[in-house]
């Protein structure tokens, strides 16, 4: 009767693990399954996303009889014409008599020629200080 017991538990028991193995081998395979769904979904949201960025518009709509846009790219000709243009705007207000010796002035001429800077400079301590800058001061 022990012999009969111990036969049937083994039995039982085979049949409980084959059991548990097919099982967890199909959550496996399902889950394996599941995340390479959602990656590759991922990689395609990320591609159509690039697409869309890439295809959108930049600016303002074109007009089929607008002539070409110059599209002005490079920083250092925006910063030398903006340069020049305060050159102009400086000259077109006059003398600078008003202006009194405690006031300083900050100047960026990244990008300018050094002929283009020593010509600012002089120019504006020519307005500045008639007489020019002897004390080496600000």
């Amino acid at each position: 009767m022990l012999g009969f017991g111990v036969v049937l538990a083994a039995d039982i028991l085979a049949r409980v693990l084959t059991l548990l193995l097919v099982v967890l081998a199909v959550g496996g395979a399902v889950l394996a399954i599941g995340l390479i769904g959602y990656v590759v979904l991922a990689c395609r949201r990320y591609q159509q996303q690039d697409t869309w960025l890439n295809a959108a518009p930049h600016g303002w709509p074109g007009v089929p009889d607008d002539p070409p846009r110059a599209v002005n790219a490079d920083p250092v000709t925006l910063r030398q014409a903006i340069a020049e243009l305060q050159a102009q705007l400086l000259a077109a207000r006059g003398g600078l008599s008003e202006v009194d010796g405690s006031r300083h002035q900050h100047l960026h001429l990244h990008g300018l020629s050094p002929e283009q800077a020593a010509a600012i400079i002089a120019e504006l301590q020519a307005r500045h200080r008639p007489g020019g800058w002897q004390d080496g001061g600000s």
